[in-house]
């Protein structure tokens, strides 16, 4: 006979949490069957596809899986969804926050410390982390978060990619510039297709009964190309101030709207210009710190928070940093250049696969251990999630994550203050996919 809860209900299986399946894909669909919400199916609901694993992965998450991975998080959701529900939850997403940074900066948190300590303890010792998509970075990881599909399948494989209006194959005479790159963070430029019709996965947002969650971040955000992209479908409520915005989820809740999500910048933002290991990075820590401490004190009795991170980060520094366009084996053959200094993605002439092949162990002889994974394009669903049609078309036909904290640059692509930047992400490492997921009751 199998583990029971206490209530007598046969517990549930262990939440999902690999590279393959990461948990951060739950958490918003998990707060809003917390909040007592219901999840409306999706085309996507019930396709199965096969993992490069070989393990049945499902699209998107359907509303009878938030609830069993709730469950197993020590969520207590009933069976029936209008058995379930509460005063509401709070999704807090915390921009570059890794969970050994967390682990490492914990004396200067007396409430994140507070909340770390009691998941760890209700865990029995499985710990407070959960892991973020690959690649490790923003784009990919709110998409994955706001729809809860891995970057496979949202097409969202990267800070930019290339643009598909040139793509998805350049001849040989093309050299890399930034001007063959569409960002998924701006979506800037006079020839880039809409977020929406880029991004057809429907949000969780999308999902939920209208007016039933707002979101609450930077003003600025408010219709912006990632939001778009990404977290359509709520209300937007801005606050520039990080202090200014327990109050306003409080608000939100007190009128009746069961599900926030609460974001938080700052941390990632100053990491990129500093480091995390500065002090200017610490302070931001200490200032997301005070503002959950007031969270808590504000939101209703019994209102429950998720707090998690979208990826980690690494320090680097002029040493680490390889400039491809200074190799000529490294330029040969390539043809644009797109991702992040993390994890690039290379394009061949014509698109040739065979080619690609080449450059793709010419790139492993090169840079060999500053390296984690180099692969070509049908290799990297193994990391990004089985390719859909729109992924196809941008992921690079050369895909490199590097090691440590190497960073790969092209200073025809990136712009000199991308290259200078101490604070970066993007990659497999622990440090930049192992984030927290902190669960906790006002």
């Amino acid at each position: 006979m199998g583990t029971r809860t206490a209530g007598g209900r046969p517990a549930p299986p262990p939440a999902p949490d690999s590279p393959q399946d990461p948990a951060l894909r739950y958490v918003l669909a998990v707060g809003a069957v917390s909040a007592g919400l219901t999840l409306a199916d999706t085309g996507h609901d019930g396709d199965t596809d096969l993992s490069p694993t070989g393990d049945p992965a499902e699209p998107v998450v359907c509303d009878a899986r938030a609830r069993t991975v709730a469950r197993s998080w020590g969520i207590d959701v009933a069976g029936e969804p209008e058995e379930s529900g509460g005063p509401g939850t709070v999704v807090v997403l915390v921009d570059g926050l890794g969970l050994e940074m967390l682990r490492q900066r914990r004396g200067h948190t007396p409430t994140l410390r507070q909340w770390l300590g009691r998941r760890e303890t209700a865990t029995a010792g499985s710990g407070a982390g959960i892991l973020t998509c690959r690649p490790s970075t923003t784009a990919a990881a709110l998409t994955m978060l706001g729809t809860s599909a891995l970057p496979g399948t949202t097409g969202m494989v990267g800070y930019s990619v290339l643009n598909p209006r040139l793509g998805p194959a350049l001849d040989a005479s093309a050299v890399p510039g930034p001007d063959q790159v569409l960002s998924l963070i701006t979506w800037k430029g006079d020839n880039v297709p809409s977020p929406r019709s880029w991004q057809e996965v429907p949000t969780i947002f999308e999902r939920l009964p209208a007016g039933s969650a707002v979101s609450i971040g930077p003003t600025r955000f408010a219709g912006s190309g990632l939001t778009e992209a990404a977290l359509r479908g709520a209300s937007h409520l801005g606050a520039d101030r990080l202090e200014d915005r327990p109050g306003l989820a409080s608000g939100a809740l007190r009128r009746g709207t069961p599900l926030v999500y609460l974001y938080v910048g700052e941390l990632d933002k100053t990491g990129h210009k500093h480091g995390w290991l500065s002090e200017q990075w610490l302070t931001q820590l200490e200032r997301l710190d005070a503002a959950m401490a007031e969270l808590a004190r504000r939101v209703p009795a019994g209102t429950r928070i998720l707090l998690s991170a979208d990826h980690g980060m690494v320090d680097t520094d002029p040493d680490h940093r390889i400039d491809l366009s200074a190799h000529r084996e490294l330029v040969r053959d390539v043809v644009a250049v797109a991702g992040e200094p993390r994890l690039t993605h290379l394009h061949v002439a014509d698109g040739d696969v065979d080619l690609a092949a080449e450059v793709a162990q010419r790139y492993r002889r090169v840079l060999g251990e500053r390296a984690m994974w180099i692969g070509t394009r049908q290799q990297a669903g193994e990391h990004l999630g089985v390719l859909g049609a729109r992924a196809r078309g941008v992921v690079g036909d050369v895909v490199v994550a590097m090691a440590e904290n190497w960073v790969l640059v092209d200073p025809r692509v990136h712009s000199e203050s991308a290259i200078a930047m101490p604070g970066v992400h993007g990659s497999f490492t622990p440090a930049e996919t192992e984030v927290p997921l902190l669960i906790t009751e006002a």
